[in-house]
């Protein structure tokens, strides 16, 4: 068990800590981590290991051959000569002896060279194999036979590559269910799901992810020939949401790499747990939500229905009082009950145009008398008006009574907020789009900056207007209509000359072409 309580890993600041000497361990400052220990190395605090001599592997094994070879012959030569030149001999022996000597270092190189070859060549067949495992080739392992030095080096590369391979196939799999995980799929799916696929990534005998305290449930202790237990925390930022924990055969082994993947998928799991929490809190938002537009809507619709009976029967009293003779305060009654009427048909419309209701009944028709009519409805006094028709005979394609209630709108707009200013209409032509364009503008004090942007929302009122001022429903519900018949409502850029102008865009026919 390692500090964290963590099966198969250990403390490194521990493991070094016994170690005492000139020059050990022991004499270097408490390391963090292993970021530290590198920063350490980096200024030289740390040397690096040096195995054997300054001169090369061949080199030396060549040199212990020759060595071996030449001085046996040597020192036997040499005592020869010794006792020769005691002797007074034949002066034939001594060349005979160096000359035996020359090529017994000449046979020693070569043998040596070649037995170095050789023995060099399961060296070289090692290094070509770090050389692809750090390109990334790990399947193919290394033979060589016997039960030396050569051959532990070789088994410790391929349990090395072999280690790696494994683990780049589980980081592959616990990438590739993370990937998979989705917060639609919901806290519990995503526990069960987890558990499997941890399950299959890191070969385990059994697996479950708790979503609780980590600390309610203690650590296993590892007990040899038993399965080994393993555990990781599920943390999404620094909250601890639960503990997944399983049981590996006992004759896997587990190292610090191993239990680095656990943690790692322990807490990307975290993060799609906490990403379902709060999508399912916002989708119980969102459905709460549209129950009390669901309720408004029906409250609204049974208020507009409700309104217009009392409302019939105030307009008709008025109506027959007013029979006796002129009376203001009757004309009042009538205009305040006309007001709520368009009022209460502005909520119908909306609720209508909500639910999908309304539907346009599209006919050919000419704009221009439906403008005059409208105005001349409205019966507003001493406002100059004029007509300008340009579009040449077009006739536009839309609901006669819904652009009745668009012209309504716009007109009533253009007098109420106009300040009782001149009102321009202009019929005009749009060919690229084969559309016809109707401009309603006055000289009023026109629409502000801030509210451009918030005009056509529903309930919106300018700034500088109130709640008398009405329901703020016209222009929004002018612009679904026109939409609804396959048209726009906009209003157009600031105007130098002051005022602000409405453009409706509907479809329409040539006259010549039908």
């Amino acid at each position: 068990m390692d500090a964290r309580g963590e099966p198969g890993t250990f403390d490194e600041r521990e493991a070094v800590a016994t170690t005492d000497g000139p020059g050990s361990m022991a004499e270097l400052p408490e390391l963090d981590d292993l970021d530290d220990l590198d920063g350490l190395a980096a200024e030289g605090a740390l040397e690096p290991q040096r195995v054997g001599s300054r001169l090369a592997f061949r080199t030396r094994l060549t040199i212990a051959l020759v060595a071996t070879a030449i001085l046996p012959l040597a020192v036997f030569g040499l005592v020869l000569l010794i006792t020769h030149a005691a002797g007074a001999g034949d002066s034939t022996l001594p060349r005979l002896l160096l000359l035996a000597i020359v090529i017994a270092a000449l046979t020693a190189i070569l043998l040596a060279y070649l037995i170095a070859a050789d023995l060099a060549g399961p060296l070289r067949a090692i290094a070509a194999a770090v050389d692809r495992a750090s390109a990334g080739d790990l399947s193919t392992p290394i033979v060589v036979t016997g039960d030396d030095e050569l051959a532990r080096l070789a088994e410790s590369h391929n349990r090395l590559a072999s280690d790696l391979e494994r683990r780049n196939r589980e980081l592959g799999r616990i990438l590739a269910a993370i990937v998979s995980y989705s917060p639609r799929d919901g806290i519990e799916w995503l526990r069960g799901r987890s558990a499997q696929d941890a399950l299959e990534a890191f070969g385990m005998i059994d697996c479950s992810v708790f979503l609780v305290d980590p600390t309610a449930i203690p650590a296993e202790e590892v007990v040899p020939a038993d399965p080994r237990p393993v555990r990781a925390i599920v943390r999404a930022g620094d909250d601890e949401l639960g503990l997944l924990v399983g049981h590996l055969p006992a004759t896997r082994s587990w190292e610090h790499a191993d239990q680095d993947l656990l943690e790692l998928f322990a807490s990307e799991l975290g993060v799609a747990l906490r990403n379902a929490e709060l999508f399912a809190r916002v989708e119980a938002q969102n459905a709460q939500l549209l129950e009390l537009d669901a309720a408004k809507d029906d409250f609204l619709r049974g208020v507009s229905h409700n309104l217009q009976t009392p409302l019939t029967s105030i307009k008709a009293y008025a109506s027959q009082l007013s029979a006796g003779g002129p009376d203001r305060r009757l004309g009042i009654i009538t205009e305040q009950a006309d007001r709520l009427s368009r009022m209460v048909r502005q909520l119908l419309t909306v609720t209508r145009l909500e639910s999908g209701a309304l539907r346009p009944q599209a006919e050919v028709l000419a704009l221009g008398p439906r403008v005059r009519r409208a105005w001349e409805a409205m019966a507003v006094e001493q406002v100059p008006f004029q007509v300008r028709d340009r579009s040449e005979g077009w006739l536009a394609v839309a609901d006669a009574d819904q652009i009745d209630q668009v012209l309504w709108a716009l007109l009533d707009n253009s007098v109420k907020y106009g300040q009782r200013s001149p009102i321009e209409v202009e019929l005009a032509v749009d060919g690229p789009s084969n559309r016809i364009r109707l401009t309603i503008a006055d000289h009023g004090p026109g629409v502000s900056d801030g509210d451009r942007p918030h005009l056509f929302e529903r309930f919106e009122r300018g700034a500088q207007q109130t709640a008398e001022d009405g329901t703020g429903l016209g222009l929004y519900v002018s612009r679904e209509l026109v939409r609804a018949m396959g048209g726009d409502l906009v209003l157009e850029p600031a105007r130098t000359a002051g005022g602000a102008a409405f453009s409706v865009y509907l479809p329409a026919e040539n006259p010549v072409e039908s």
